[in-house]
């Protein structure tokens, strides 16, 4: 048998016992055909070793052509190791080779590290090629204006138009885009909604105006083609006015990554990047702190002023 059969059937018998877990399935169909089926869905089952495996992953993440991220990675391994652990139950194999062994190092870090064990940050110079490669539009606008602002993802996706004063070069903070229990019955379990904050403002940079007339101007054509789109007038959303999903982040991010061929970081890597930049022009904690509306003074020493 070859894994591409196992792997389907695995697939739908798990979709059957499960039908109400549709981001779940989502997942896991994303994760088999992209990551996984391509790559090994070919391979007999008693072809598949542990040497293979540990190959395969090797080029998931630091191969010349990555895949995907670390974290990704780990994820394509539960998924992997459990659709084994059904051939071993159904005597197809002697023995799962799918074993922590065929994972490497930067697989197995939580995550990946930045010098000294701070937070992971991209290069001068590995910002700077990415973000000549964010085009004019949604993604690119919001990967720019990530790393102009520093703002935490979740209160990133929650602006609205109306936080924007463009006049006074301000840009206040009063939610975050998180998920919370779904609505009737029959429908997703949870959903994502904006839910309050502490409010905060910061200054809007200027690199930052035009995105923001730009995503004005995408927002004042949608609602005139139908009123109700976007009804929390989110600068950034989806076409149909929804807030964005991380994971949909999170793919669009990557794109971009590899066509700039710089390290492939989760999306919270941009803000880690903006508070290390403005560290290095020598603020001082509490300037830092206030900059990026940091609260916790001991965390923020253990994270950043590492000994």
């Amino acid at each position: 048998m070859k894994l591409e059969k196992l792997a389907q059937d695995w697939f739908a018998a798990w979709q059957a016992a499960n039908p109400d877990s549709r981001r779940t399935a989502q997942s896991y169909r994303g994760l088999l055909d992209r990551a996984i089926l391509p790559h090994l869905g070919k391979y007999e089952l008693a072809e598949l070793t542990t040497a293979k495996l540990r190959r395969y992953f090797a080029g998931l993440v630091g191969g010349a052509h990555p895949i995907c991220s670390a974290g990704v990675a780990k994820n394509v391994y539960k998924l992997l190791r459990t659709i084994l652990n059904r051939a071993v139950e159904q005597g197809c194999m002697e023995q799962n080779p799918c074993t922590p062994e065929v994972l490497g190092k930067e697989i197995l870090a939580k995550r990946k590290a930045g010098p000294h064990g701070l937070p992971p940050v991209f290069t001068p110079e590995e910002q700077e090629r990415l973000l000549a490669v964010c085009e004019a539009g949604l993604w690119g606008n919001l990967i720019r204006f990530a790393f102009a602002t520093g703002l935490p993802q979740g209160e990133l996706l929650a602006l609205r138009a109306e936080d924007a004063d463009r006049a006074g070069d301000r840009l206040s903070v009063r939610c975050r885009v998180g998920r919370v229990a779904g609505g009737p019955e029959g429908g997703p379990k949870t959903r994502l909604a904006l839910l309050p904050v502490e409010p905060y403002a910061i200054s809007l940079p200027a690199s930052c105006r035009k995105i923001v007339e730009a995503q004005l101007q995408t927002l004042s054509r949608l609602q005139a083609v139908d009123a109700r789109c976007n009804p929390e007038h989110l600068l950034f959303a989806t076409p149909d006015g929804r807030p964005l999903e991380a994971n949909v982040l999170r793919t669009q991010l990557t794109a971009r990554e590899r066509r700039a061929e710089v390290s492939l970081l989760p999306f919270s890597a941009i803000r880690e990047t903006a508070i290390r930049r403005f560290l290095d022009t020598g603020a001082s904690d509490a300037e830092v702190m206030q900059r990026f509306h940091i609260r916790d003074h001991q965390a923020f020493v253990r994270k950043y002023r590492p000994k």
